[in-house]
C-alpha cells in the first residue's frame, strides 16, 4: 500500500459485505478493507489499463478453474492469469504458424511475434 492514503467511508448492503467477507476467508485476506482495496485496484486495472494493453476478462467454468489453480498449485506457472496469457500467446503463435509459415519462422527466430501482432492482452 502507499505511504500515505485517505480514508473514504463507502456504506454497502449487507448481502454485499457478507459476500466480501466470504472471499476474504476464501483468500486469505487479512481485513475486509484489505479486500476491497484489492477489489478497487482491480477494477482501476481493467478500466484504466496501460495503454499498449488491452484488457481480456474470460469467464471460465468451474472445473476449468480449478483445472488451471491445480496448474499453478504444481509449480507449471506462477498465476492462473499468467497461465491463460501463455495459452493465447501460443494458440495466436501456433495459428499463425499455421496461416503464414514464414512469419511462424521469423517469430521463432526473434523470440516474438511479428510487430504487427504484438498487441498485449493482460
Amino acid at each position: 500500500m502507499n505511504e500515505t492514503s485517505e480514508r473514504v467511508t463507502v456504506r454497502i448492503p449487507e448481502d454485499l459485505l457478507e459476500k466480501l467477507r466470504r472471499v476474504q476467508e476464501a483468500k486469505g485476506i487479512a481485513t475486509v478493507s484489505d479486500a476491497i482495496r484489492e477489489g478497487l485496484e482491480r477494477y482501476v486495472e481493467m478500466h484504466l489499463p496501460p495503454p499498449n494493453v488491452r484488457k481480456v476478462v474470460v469467464e471460465l467454468s468451474r472445473q476449468d478453474n480449478r483445472r488451471l489453480e491445480e496448474f499453478v498449485r504444481e509449480g507449471s506457472s506462477i498465476s492462473i492469469d499468467d497461465a491463460v496469457r501463455s495459452a493465447v500467446r501460443e494458440f495466436i503463435r501456433t495459428r499463425l504458424e499455421e496461416a503464414h509459415p514464414r512469419a511462424g519462422v521469423a517469430a521463432r527466430r526473434d523470440g516474438e511475434m511479428p510487430e504487427a501482432l504484438t498487441t498485449r492482452t493482460g
